[in-house]
């Protein structure tokens, strides 16, 4: 189930798209951002949009600025030509001081790079008319959390600059993908059940689809013996996976160096414990949180629907992600009672999850590990 995804501007799109309840409301925080996207991450811009930005007739101050901000790769490719050049402290130099761009303001919308131009939105018009906006904003999560409704869909006009499929998607793999996801989310915000086990009845959901594509959410029988979770195995499991990590990326190792900290010198079960309950008493809604957390992430990447990334792989990896998510949120609240601060741990953390090779990373990992059949998620899940 693996399809390319949209990627560059080429033309003007207009079509009526699928959409989560919060998306009409997005809109970018600018100066009032905590932990701005202009800001160390790697942007990279297409060949044809570099030589517009240095054809720009601006001021010789503003158009100096550009010039200096934006640099070939070593190994450019059409699609991937040039990069921002970060200063000193890790900012774009065409990132202004109240939080706006100097050639958004300069020059018009029209001339941004289109990571820029549209981030967090993410359109797709391969397997359907859908768009959503990252996780990895702040504004994002701050929106999906603003109640405890689950997460629902509506149809809205938009239009994009983007590049259009080259081939076309064969109209039963359309309908296969709409079932999957539809049932995915069924499943998903039944709070009949914790989390953890909505998450394996999804695993059983999608080996079964492996058999039989056709099957109904009504023909399946979901009945699962969830084992004893052991706190101290656990966190040795956990402890080894999050090792693989070490250096792999600077943004979570930062995170993980600190939640670590916290088990250096005392008892595991007690902590866990503690951390729990604070984490429950301060963030109330935390679960509910985090189901439309990962159901806007799965929608975000077309779930299971992603680039040469087997199905049960990329299950691996959203479960890996909530293992993850947990860890660090249980551990970095401890002397917190912010929900800000809980969105930042999370936000933070899908600037590495939804924008890199994270999800092949992670899965690869916990095969290593073999943490990959049911009974054996279904132990660390409960964390």
């Amino acid at each position: 189930m693996a399809l390319k995804q949209v990627s560059f501007a080429k033309e003007k799109v207009v079509r009526e798209f699928l959409v989560p309840d919060y998306y009409k409301n997005f809109q970018c925080k600018g100066g009032k951002c905590r932990d701005s996207c202009c800001v160390e991450w790697k942007v990279t811009i297409p060949m044809e949009q570099y030589f517009l930005l240095h054809g720009l007739k601006c001021k010789t101050s503003v158009k100096e600025k550009i010039d200096r901000a934006f640099r070939p790769l070593l190994n450019p490719t059409k699609e991937r030509y040039a990069e921002i050049v970060h200063n000193y402290d890790g900012d774009c130099p065409l990132h202004k001081k109240d939080g706006y761009c100097l050639l958004h303001e300069t020059c018009g919308e029209e001339v941004l790079p289109w990571v820029c131009r549209y981030y967090p939105r993410g359109p797709r018009i391969d397997l359907a008319n859908e768009a959503s906006c990252a996780n990895s904003c702040e504004r994002t999560l701050e929106l999906l959390f603003e109640n405890v409704n689950k997460l629902s869909f509506e149809r809205k006009n938009l239009t994009f600059l983007m590049s259009k499929p080259k081939e076309d998607i064969p109209e039963d793999r359309k309908f296969l993908y709409i079932k999957i996801r539809d049932n995915m989310f069924s499943l998903l915000t039944n709070r009949d059940n914790p989390l953890h086990l909505r998450i394996i009845h999804l695993g059983k959901y999608l080996l079964t689809m492996r058999e039989n594509s056709q099957i109904n959410l009504d023909e399946i029988d979901f009945s699962f013996d969830l084992p004893e979770c052991d706190i101290n195995e656990n966190h040795q499991i956990l402890w080894s996976l999050l090792d693989l990590f070490n250096s792999k990326y600077r943004r979570l190792d930062e995170q993980l160096a600190q939640a670590r900290s916290n088990y250096l010198v005392h008892d595991v079960v007690e902590i866990y414990n503690q951390n729990k309950k604070h984490l429950d008493e301060t963030i109330k809604d935390n679960e509910i949180f985090f189901e439309k957390m990962l159901i806007n992430d799965l929608f975000f990447k077309q779930f299971p629907f992603q680039n040469n990334f087997s199905v049960y792989d990329q299950y691996l990896a959203l479960c890996g992600t909530y293992i993850l998510l947990r860890y660090l949120t249980l551990n970095l609240m401890v002397d917190k009672n912010s929900i800000d601060y809980y969105i930042d741990i999370l936000a933070k953390s899908f600037t590495v999850i939804s924008h890199s090779e994270f999800d092949k990373l992670i899965s690869s990992f916990m095969k290593r590990l073999e943490i990959t059949d049911l009974a054996n998620l279904s132990k660390i899940l409960q964390m």
